[in-house]
């Protein structure tokens, strides 16, 4: 399978968001999977900062006693704020773990299985993100993420004396009827929005035992 960020530049509301998803996708090429991983987070950060100003959120939010504002609390608070797909929301925490990771412990070495699965989440972030405020139908490289369609007449925002927001595409056939609960959600499966190509086999790779451990760890790590 391959995959590109082609589509991010032709999105009105995030095509400053470019050129950093087009760098991601050339250190994928040459084979520098750290560095794939830890601006996988930085682009990751502009993106949550960018939801915050277009959600009208509270950037200076109550943090607990000893705690500061980070990536980790930001994206906290985007979930108790937002009504956006748990599914969408646990790629910003993966996404997040592994760029903690790859940046702080200098001991690890990302392999290409890695870099790989943190390049599909941005990846699936971008998609819901433009196909929500630009009402596109792009697709998603794994079939597993669906998008819960929003049916209520408001958008995800829980914050009062807000502009009513776009809803989120409903990618189904039967369109969503204006009447509908709140709670009478719609799933959809989606697929890669890259031409599907053989992807390059990866099971030949071998990691130590310490990068596997490391990886199996992360994934299963409870937010």
């Amino acid at each position: 399978m391959e995959i590109n960020f082609n589509f991010v530049k032709n999105s009105p509301t995030f095509s400053k968001q470019d050129s950093a998803a087009e760098k991601i996708h050339k250190l994928y090429t040459i084979d520098d999977y750290r560095d794939v991983i830890s601006n996988s987070r930085l682009l990751l950060e502009t993106l949550t900062k960018k939801l915050f100003k277009l959600e009208n959120l509270n950037a200076y939010y109550h943090v607990p006693d000893g705690e500061y504002r980070n990536l980790r609390n930001d994206t906290h608070y985007l979930r108790s704020e937002l009504d956006y797909p748990l599914s969408i929301m646990d790629l910003f925490d993966e996404v997040r773990r592994m760029g903690n990771a790859a940046i702080h412990d200098s001991k690890i070495e990302p392999d290409k299985k890695q870099a790989w699965r943190c390049i599909c989440d941005l990846h699936d972030i971008l998609v819901f993100l433009i196909n929500s405020y630009d009402g596109q139908d792009l697709y998603y490289i794994r079939p597993d993420i669906a998008m819960e369609a929003q049916t209520s007449k408001q958008f995800h925002s829980r914050m009062k004396n807000t502009k009513p927001h776009i809803k989120l595409k409903d990618h189904q056939t039967k369109k969503v009827g204006k009447n509908h609960s709140h709670t009478n959600l719609k799933k959809a499966k989606h697929f890669s929005s890259a031409k599907t190509m053989d992807k390059p086999a990866e099971k030949h790779e071998h990691t130590q035992p310490t990068k596997q451990n490391w990886f199996t760890k992360l994934f299963h790590k409870r937010k």
